[in-house]
């Protein structure tokens, strides 16, 4: 259940489902596979696994979904050989070339013969809505398929107002100054070993540096020469540690020793007891977690003048 990425949303308006009506919603597009004639499909199925109809979990005031996507596994290669070969059968029974819209028709009706016999690859995507904090979290680093699961629930429930979360200030200049002065980093965040640091104008250099010292004067020497940190590793409250990126990008993340520990002393005697311990522990944590890092980047409002 642990989420390996923090794909995040701001909701600018309330969400005003309750779990029944959500998983109501979530009745009406379920996910059925690809079938015979579909290259892909999505649809929503138990966070529980396949034993349960529960489209729905709810603990700490959090909403967890899980969308699954299917798609066909025929490579262009193969589509390609098999219009060459036609294409030349054609060409030499008929004594005429083959124009390009017609070898376009025939490469549709290759794709459709073909598509019921190609292999089908199935991937699951979690996500929870934080309704009290105002969140959607999605279990994904790719811009595209954090899209794909909101295009499918903004069109199940009718309506989805959310957007990537506003900061005052440059992530990527907070992080170079973080990294420069790691006095600067406010607790209870400290530095990990990793960090990925991007040269400007046309150089577009990219130093990287894996299991490092990021203290170490050839770190620091990339800083002087105007390179800016895009990505860097982070650890915050001896709990939780991540790489952050440029775009608030929250990526590898894992859960630290102790949050393991609570899970053992919690002893669950069940999967979808273990489901619910480890989503109630992840998105308490992660909240937290949140409102510190959302703090880094939000300009204090000034005091009043007298």
């Amino acid at each position: 259940m642990w989420f390996k990425n923090l794909y995040l949303l701001r909701l600018s308006s309330d969400f005003t489902l309750t779990p029944e009506e959500l998983h109501e919603a979530l009745e009406s597009k379920p996910f059925l596979g690809c079938g015979n004639e579909l290259r892909e499909a999505s649809g929503w199925v138990s966070p529980f696994g396949r034993n349960s109809e529960q489209l729905v979990h709810a603990a700490n005031g959090c909403l967890l979904l899980t969308l699954a996507h299917q798609e066909k596994l025929l490579p262009a290669s193969v589509i390609r050989e098999e219009l060459d070969a036609l294409v030349a059968e054609i060409e030499e029974k008929d004594a005429r070339k083959v124009g390009k819209r017609e070898k376009q028709d025939l490469r549709d009706e290759i794709e459709f013969e073909l598509l019921p016999k190609a292999f089908t690859r199935t991937k699951k995507m979690d996500a929870w809505i934080d309704v009290p904090n105002g969140w959607m979290i999605i279990n994904s680093s790719s811009n595209t398929q954090g899209e794909r699961l909101t295009h499918l629930l903004r069109s199940t429930i009718g309506s989805l107002p959310v957007t990537p979360p506003k900061t005052d200030m440059s992530p990527a200049v907070m992080m170079t100054q973080w990294l420069a002065d790691d006095h600067t980093l406010p607790a209870p965040f400290a530095l990990g070993e990793e960090c990925e640091l991007k040269g400007q104008g046309e150089e577009n250099s990219v130093a990287v540096f894996k299991r490092h010292e990021l203290n170490a004067e050839v770190v620091q020497a990339n800083l002087a020469a105007g390179k800016t940190v895009s990505k860097l590793a982070l650890v915050w409250d001896n709990k939780i540690s991540f790489m952050l990126t440029d775009e608030l990008g929250i990526r590898r993340v894992r859960f630290l020793d102790v949050l393991e520990e609570n899970l053992k002393d919690a002893d669950p005697q069940s999967h979808a007891e273990k489901l619910d311990i480890e989503f109630t522990l992840m998105t308490g944590e992660v909240n937290k977690l949140l409102t510190d890092l959302l703090r880094c980047f939000i300009a204090e409002p000034e005091e009043a003048l007298p």
